[in-house]
């Protein structure tokens, strides 16, 4: 006899699909109107999940929802610029490619709002930081070491490198996202992310063309 409610295996999978709406409502809302303009009520009534009560069942407060969007917002952009390289490419346009996906998603509303600018507020640079390490950076680490170890780029600390590379990329992703023009920032930007890659590598290479 099914216990009351549904079976165990019923009962968690309504409480996977309400998690899921409430963070689909979030990543709607949040990127419309800001984390700051956005109520819970509003959350409850956009996922459609009834109560006040059952948001808080998941999510202790809104800034724990944020952190779910944002971990979301930021694997996709992860898998979508440095996990899918051009097919047959090297190491060195590997790593370009990927970080050049960064930049330009920063003319996307959603990394825009979440990513650069109430995520750093929201959550602190400690916090984002430590999912980054998860995550984005974890990956571009990965590439630099590759290419060090193929004789692409100069021989140095990686994580030192890493970190330095993801300062001026996030630099000149906000400079993006705060520009009245954001496809010309891009392109400046990216000229000048082209010259900073240029200046790790041991022989001469292309940019590629984007």
């Amino acid at each position: 006899m099914a216990k009351r409610g549904g079976t165990d295996t019923e009962r968690r999978a309504r409480g996977d699909q309400t998690r899921r709406n409430l963070v689909n409502a979030g990543r709607a809302l949040f990127v419309e109107k800001g984390y700051f303009n956005t109520s819970i009520g509003e959350l409850v009534a956009t996922s459609g999940v009834g109560t006040r009560g059952a948001f808080y069942h998941h999510f202790k407060d809104k800034s724990e929802l944020f952190r779910a969007v944002f971990e979301e917002v930021e694997r996709d952009l992860t898998l979508r610029s440095l996990a899918s390289p051009p097919k047959g490419a090297d190491s060195w346009e590997r790593l370009s490619a990927g970080l050049h996906g960064f930049l330009e998603s920063a003319l996307e509303p959603e990394v825009q709002r979440v990513m650069l600018l109430d995520g750093p507020v929201v959550l602190g640079w400690r916090t984002l930081r430590a999912i980054q390490e998860g995550n984005s950076i974890a990956l571009i680490n990965d590439m630099v070491r590759e290419a060090i170890a193929e004789g692409v780029i100069d021989d140095q600390p990686v994580g030192e490198l890493t970190h330095m590379v993801v300062a001026a990329l996030e630099e000149g992703a906000l400079l993006v996202a705060h520009a009245a023009r954001p496809a010309r920032a891009r392109g400046r930007a990216a000229k000048v992310l082209d010259r900073l890659l240029l200046s790790f590598a041991v022989e001469p290479r292309k940019v590629l063309r984007r």
